[in-house]
């Protein structure tokens, strides 16, 4: 098969996810939010998918020790590698859903998907088809001074703002009252990355209620943890103890292990020491707006 027809480049966060597969993969293979991440070439930081579609053989292999069952995983760590396994959510169900296999650093992962259909029927929304991409995407980013947020994010004025807060926070709401101040980046989860001059905010395509995303990314200006209230109030914690307490709270976690947490809470840290962090308590009469203005414009 052509290399150039089963194979895609998508970036997020200064990350390319290579993917390939045993079949051609179309403009239609990955849903439409992708394609604000599609780019033409590798970069200098790439993690490669390799999808194949028959499941393999795992009665009576070696998968090494469980760290974790929960469906619709059950994940294994054997030497320097991690094996996935799609479970059913019924105890007495053994059939398995998926497996893959990751290297150590999950840059190499190899995904057994059980049939070509729902690969070929196209529209897929997560590019490592497991039901999203945030188990793999809060795997990688530690090791890139990045953490995964449930957070949204809008670049306004060149200034990156992250909403952070768990459902029904109001995240969707606030980027669409601001919808027409700058470009929404994603309303649901956001990546946070410590490059060499600063943090940066970046999209992704893991949206909620809005599906307007970016693969743009902004100086990071800014994070809001928000509260809705009866009115419109913005208030800096200067606290950096309380920051740091309150920050870990809005991480995607994978599967957690000690190196893991040590990356992301010395980063939170350092992010709590750089990025002013605000509570922001809003309404829906969209006057909070007029409260936020002074951090696009440079204020504060």
């Amino acid at each position: 098969m052509d290399e150039r027809t089963s194979r895609r480049y998508f970036r997020i966060a200064g990350v390319t996810i290579q993917v390939e597969a045993d079949l051609p993969i179309t403009d239609r293979t990955f849903d439409k939010k992708f394609d604000s991440f599609l780019v033409e070439d590798p970069g200098e930081d790439t993690v490669v998918l390799r999808h194949h579609f028959s499941l393999p053989e795992v009665k009576g292999a070696d998968l090494g020790r469980e760290v974790y069952r929960k469906p619709p995983w059950a994940i294994y760590r054997r030497d320097d590698s991690w094996v996935y396994l799609g479970i059913s959510p019924a105890p007495d169900d053994p059939a398995l859903h998926r497996v893959a296999v990751f290297n150590d650093d999950h840059s190499r992962g190899t995904i057994y998907n059980p049939d070509e259909e729902w690969f070929r029927s196209g529209g897929l929304h997560a590019l490592t088809l497991f039901p999203s991409d945030q188990i793999l995407l809060a795997r990688l980013l530690p090791d890139r001074d990045a953490c995964f947020l449930h957070a949204a994010g809008m670049v306004v004025n060149g200034q990156g703002l992250l909403f952070a807060g768990h459902s029904e926070a109001g995240k969707s709401t606030m980027v669409t009252m601001l919808r027409d101040e700058g470009e929404i980046l994603c309303d649901d989860r956001v990546i946070v990355r410590r490059w060499p001059d600063r943090f940066r905010v970046h999209g992704s395509w893991s949206h909620g209620d809005v599906p307007q995303v970016s693969a743009a990314d902004a100086p990071l200006r800014a994070i809001l943890l928000l509260e809705k209230a009866g009115t419109n109030r913005l208030e800096r914690l200067e606290d950096r103890k309380e920051i740091v307490r309150r920050l870990p709270f809005f991480l995607i976690k994978p599967v957690v292990t000690a190196d893991w947490w040590q990356k992301v809470l010395g980063l939170v840290e350092t992010m709590a020491r750089e990025v002013p962090v605000y509570r922001l308590r809003f309404d829906r009469s969209g006057e909070v707006l007029d409260v936020l203005k002074p951090l696009w414009e440079g204020r504060p």
